[in-house]
């Protein structure tokens, strides 16, 4: 199945000239799973994510912002949904998940934004990323398929908040692991999302950043720990999509590909360590 993230940047900016490049970029990707952030909604119409996507087949599910300080969030299935669920981080934070049907069984769909975006304020984004993962994996308790997480995180893969989703140190005592898409598979390039090498960013970077070249990987497609529920869904790549070309692009982020397959390993069929005995027999180890 094919995973895009993208933070939409709701209807700022130069919208008529973004608007096509939206939707072409969803035609021509067809992703199945779609994490979305910065989702506009007017009163008494569909949400933004509704009016770009259901004309393709999907359904959708979006909550605007707690107090409706900044724009919603929302995911989108090609094909059914069975329920969402809604989760506020703190800090203004917010989660949405889905729970997407796969033959008799399912996993947990999510797609997230922690704030502050500003650089200083890296505490608040540990204490919504604790609450995000807790959240998520009492979700999934029950589930043998990991769940995926997705999100505009404004935090680069050196961040504690990143780091400790990654099983790179741990926060408040607790550990945790969710594989990283791009790092695991990436397409060689840095992974920048939201880059001066885009006229829509260069000038909040200048003028909020004092940095008139300024670069980040900050959007995410996360894989839950093949150790807490079971390695049945391998990542087989993941690549930055979205750019800026010819003068014009669908967001001022960019967005984030991954091609993930479910059971696609044969050493093991997805047992993970329950399945070690066999898997070391398979192999000649034991």
């Amino acid at each position: 199945m094919k995973v895009l993230q993208l933070n939409i940047w709701a209807r700022y900016g130069p919208y008529a000239e973004r608007e096509p490049r939206l939707r072409r970029l969803f035609a021509e990707l067809a992703p199945d799973l779609v994490a979305m952030q910065e989702v506009d909604a007017t009163d008494g119409g569909p949400d933004q994510a509704t009016e770009l996507l259901s004309d393709l087949g999907y359904a959708v599910a979006y909550t605007p912002h707690p107090g409706n300080r900044h724009p919603g969030i929302a995911v989108a299935v090609r094909g059914e949904l069975m329920e969402s669920r809604v989760r506020e981080l703190g800090h203004d934070g917010v989660a949405i998940a889905a729970r997407i049907p796969v033959g008799d069984e399912g996993f947990w769909f999510c797609s997230a934004v922690p704030l502050s975006w500003l650089p200083g304020r890296e505490g608040e984004r540990e204490d919504e990323c604790l609450v995000l993962d807790s959240w998520l994996c009492e979700l999934a308790a029950d589930d043998t398929i990991p769940p995926i997480l997705a999100g505009d995180f404004d935090a680069t893969p050196d961040a504690a908040s990143i780091r400790f989703l990654t099983g790179l140190q741990s926060l408040a005592g607790r550990s945790t692991y969710w594989a990283d898409a791009f790092a695991i598979a990436g397409d060689g390039s840095p992974g920048f999302t939201w880059t001066t090498e885009s006229p829509y960013v260069r000038p909040f970077a200048e003028a909020v950043f004092g940095e008139p070249e300024h670069h980040r990987r900050i959007d995410y497609v996360l894989v839950g720990s093949p150790i807490r529920w079971k390695p049945r869904l391998v990542i087989r790549s993941a690549r930055v999509v979205g750019r800026y070309e010819d003068g014009a692009a669908p967001s001022d982020h960019y967005g984030v590909v991954a091609d993930i397959e479910l059971d696609g390993d044969t050493v093991g069929r997805g047992g993970g360590l329950d399945g070690w005995e066999e898997t070391a027999r398979t192999l000649g180890w034991g």
